[in-house]
């Protein structure tokens, strides 16, 4: 059979995608090819599970129209769908003079993006929210929630498999020959699939499905791992909301965190460091394809060269809890290493250009018959409807 639409990744992207091009048109035939046994495998199934507002993005960036729109259809599909999520609110915390210039900046994205009820607490005022935790000042923000959005992917494909959506797992797509009347996909299994249209939100692999499909990108993906640590039970409350610290404007990585998750656990995490596998997420996981890929690209050289301080403290945060557990104390007194359990850990899919420059914002391929999701960093989980109805328009603008 011949499909009118092939999509490559079932996390929440692809998910999205296919939900939203069925709810335009519920008579297409849509194939969703997954190379795991299961969706929401790897960056989705893997996140920490936080619905951003929107507050940290600069004004009138993808990002942020990404991440207001996406906020809200995630909102009301939750709604509508009955999914369980919880609006418990963030505070981003500054605890030394110099990160205040830079919290105030944050502040005004989040009015500039439109948020609603956002404020900028003294130190009294965040004992008052948060007994717990330690800090100059910091800016509450009412409308930040927390999901699990493996629940999220589930129903959008059990919604779309009720119409023409063929999900097909365990399909790693080996070859891809683009003809000039369909597209020929091959998976390591002999498998061969027909498709008039092309859609790739593969995540950790989008450079390579992308080089499948003939098209050459002057970028690489750049796997980081983000480790957890969950908090022991007699320390798990000891906040109720998301506790940020105040992020470095000159990376996309917010820093260690505390997040509470849908099943009460209280984590911390994750730090930043290079993954030598970019689906390896036990400790000292490696996988030689992925390094050589890495060691091969010259814009790795030039991001060691610029951010290699930056880098060994990630490093040391990692092999240390004792470091990891002095960091979080800066913000909640009183958390030894002993409060500290592993709790497994996350990949991002960083895309880094031959210049050595971490690419932030989101980055699409459209060619004829083909659309390439090339970069899709947080906040993509929670923009994942808005995202996937700006490709459903796109699809069908230029079909």
């Amino acid at each position: 059979m011949k499909y009118d639409i092939c999509i490559i990744g079932a996390g929440i992207l692809g998910a999205s995608t296919a939900y939203q091009l069925i709810k335009k048109k519920s008579d297409l035939k849509i194939l969703l090819l997954e190379k795991e046994n299961s969706a929401s495998f790897h960056q989705t199934g893997h996140n920490s599970g936080v619905i951003h507002s929107g507050i940290y993005y600069k004004p009138g960036s993808y990002k942020a129209r990404n991440c207001i729109q996406g906020y809200q259809l995630l909102i009301d599909f939750c709604l509508q769908h009955n999914i369980p999520f919880k609006n418990i609110g963030k505070l981003i915390v500054a605890n030394h003079d110099w990160e205040i210039p830079q919290m105030e900046s944050i502040y005004q994205n989040g009015v500039k993006n439109g948020l609603q009820g956002l404020q900028i607490l003294n130190s009294e005022q965040i004992k008052e929210l948060e007994p717990n935790v330690t800090a100059l000042k910091a800016i509450h923000v009412p409308q930040a929630a927390i999901i699990n959005y493996k629940t999220v992917v589930e129903k959008l494909l059990l919604i779309s498999q009720q119409n023409f959506l063929d999900i097909q797992y365990n399909k790693t797509v080996t070859e891809i020959n683009n003809n000039i009347s369909d597209i020929r996909i091959h998976c390591n299994d002999g498998s061969e699939y027909e498709t008039s249209f092309l859609i790739n939100c593969s995540g950790l692999q989008t450079d390579r499905i992308t080089k499948l499909a003939g098209i050459k990108i002057p970028y690489k993906i750049i796997p980081f791992k983000g480790n957890y640590y969950k908090l022991i039970e007699s320390k798990k409350d000891i906040v109720q909301k998301l506790i940020y610290p105040v992020p470095d404007s000159r990376f996309p990585f917010l820093g260690i965190h505390y997040t509470r998750l849908m099943n009460g656990d209280q984590t911390l995490g994750p730090n930043a460091i290079l993954a030598f596998n970019r689906e390896g997420y036990t400790p000292n996981s490696y996988n030689f394809n992925d390094i050589q890929d890495i060691l091969n690209f010259p814009g790795f050289w030039k991001l060691i060269f610029k951010f290699w301080k930056t880098g060994l403290n990630e490093y040391r945060r990692n092999y240390s809890k004792e470091y990891f557990a002095k960091k979080a104390s800066e913000m909640t007194k009183g958390i030894v290493p002993s409060d500290l359990l592993y709790a497994g850990s996350g990949i991002r899919a960083q895309l880094v250009d031959r210049n050595g420059a971490l690419v932030e914002d989101f980055v699409n391929i459209r060619t004829k018959n083909m659309i390439h999701i090339c970069n899709a960093p947080s906040p993509a989980a929670t923009a994942g409807l808005a995202i996937g109805q700006q490709i459903c328009d796109s699809y069908f603008a230029d079909s």
